[in-house]
């Protein structure tokens, strides 16, 4: 919020994204999908993590996968 905001006490939870609640639905998958990216398209300097972090989970995943069945 800026400085102006937070003087005059005025709040817009419509714009709050901390709020925003990602459930397990198919409504959930598309706003968690649209965040990524946006995120992937608007920080390229995020991009090395995304893909780093990504690559790191799915390895992972296939593992635990691979061990538990």
């Amino acid at each position: 919020m800026t400085r102006h905001l937070l003087e005059s006490g005025e709040r817009r939870p419509d714009m709050n994204m901390s709020a925003l609640i990602v459930t397990g639905s198919p409504a959930g998958a598309i706003v968690a999908i649209a965040v990524f990216a946006i995120g992937f398209v608007g920080l390229p300097e995020a991009r090395p993590f995304f893909l780093a972090s990504g690559s790191l989970g799915i390895l992972l995943g296939l593992i635990l996968y691979w061990k538990h069945g």
